[in-house]
């Protein structure tokens, strides 16, 4: 091989390297989901998904017990109420915003998308929307990047890459998971048991609007006191999750 044949390979090569590397870097958050806040700090985020409903009434009420927040992560078809049922859901959710708890999307009908990414897209940027409208009758002004978005049952596909892209969100937040939406299964000892063993600082936690929450929600913000945890969610201000870190997986 000759010396301008033996240059030209080499700069090819390089030019090859730098390119793969630029193009990893550009997509390494492609299908981004967090699991916890990063830091070193006692805060923990604590979060309820498929309301808004009445129970969610509940749910607030002791958490203003303890002055904690939560994020909410309702589906489309019951945020949809807001605007249908006469003011009942309206109401549930107005207060979640006047209380300082977050909003977040959790789909429209709570499907599995793993063969339908556009249908996905469709509810996900229809909710969100929802939300964005929501928070501006409260005088709150938001994007739809600005909404968190967490997958139903958890999924995870390749499909989440595009759907990520077009809502232009940085992640999709998951969470430790218990058995919460099940007590027929679980039983309060049990929820209490997995959701106390897996409490570490930074972490999301995942549970569900169900009006068995009101049995041992209670013990567990008792157990965040004791323990010396403080809560975060979305919203700007005093409990915003940036105050303590970024969110990582």
């Amino acid at each position: 091989m000759n010396k301008s044949r033996f240059k030209f390979v080499n700069i090819f090569f390089l030019f090859t390297l730098i390119f793969c590397f630029a193009f990893n870097l550009s997509s390494l958050k492609v299908n981004y989901e967090v699991n916890r806040i990063s830091t070193n700090e006692k805060v923990v985020m604590i979060t309820f998904d498929d309301g808004p409903s009445p129970t969610d009434e509940n749910i607030m009420d002791i958490l203003k017990e303890y002055n904690y927040k939560a994020t909410f992560f309702g589906t489309g078809i019951n945020y949809a109420k807001y605007f249908e049922d006469g003011g009942k859901t309206k109401k549930i959710v107005d207060r979640m915003i006047d209380e300082g708890h977050s909003l977040g999307n959790h789909s429209y009908y709570h499907n599995n998308y793993l063969l339908n990414t556009k249908e996905a897209y469709e509810e996900f940027h229809k909710t969100s929307d929802m939300i964005v409208k929501i928070y501006k009758i409260n005088g709150i002004e938001k994007q739809i990047s600005d909404i968190p978005v967490r997958m139903p049952y958890l999924q995870y596909h390749r499909g989440m890459g595009y759907l990520q892209k077009q809502l232009e969100i940085d992640y999709f937040v998951r969470g430790y998971l218990g058995c919460d939406y099940d007590e027929s299964i679980c039983g309060k000892d049990k929820i209490l048991k997995q959701y106390k063993s897996h409490l570490k600082k930074g972490q999301i936690l995942v549970a569900h609007t169900r009006d068995y929450a009101t049995e041992w929600l209670p013990d567990l913000l008792d157990f965040f006191k004791k323990e010396g945890y403080k809560t975060a969610n979305f919203e700007e201000g005093e409990f915003n999750y940036k105050n303590y870190g970024g969110l990582v997986f």
